[in-house]
């Protein structure tokens, strides 16, 4: 596989480089633990395994089953300015967040 940076991957490809690194963290002892060492050393082996260079300000964070029940995740939604004081009504799973979803085609 081809190293390429992350802006030049189209949505497919991220989709399909992901899936080669999260298959070898639920296989591999030794990747799955650099995976959820540090955000650094995760950036790192996922840089490794998936074959992308990532600008230097990406981060990357594995949670293990028991701290996905600890930590939410929110992309903030768009400020609109509440129309005669009522605002917009915004549901809590389209932003609790997962970044792929924006990737499918």
């Amino acid at each position: 596989m081809q190293t390429k940076t992350w802006e030049e991957l189209t949505n497919d490809e991220k989709l399909d480089r992901l899936t080669v690194v999260l298959t070898r963290a639920g296989s591999d002892k030794n990747f799955r633990d650099r995976c959820l060492a540090s955000p650094e050393s995760a950036r790192q082996a996922v840089s490794e395994a998936g074959a992308i260079e990532f600008p230097p300000d990406f981060e990357i964070e594995f949670l293990t089953a028991e701290q996905r029940l600890k930590k939410l995740v929110f992309a903030i939604p768009d400020f609109v300015p509440p129309e005669s004081g009522t605002p917009e009504i915004r549901s809590a799973e389209d932003y609790q967040t997962c970044t792929y979803n924006l990737w499918r085609s």
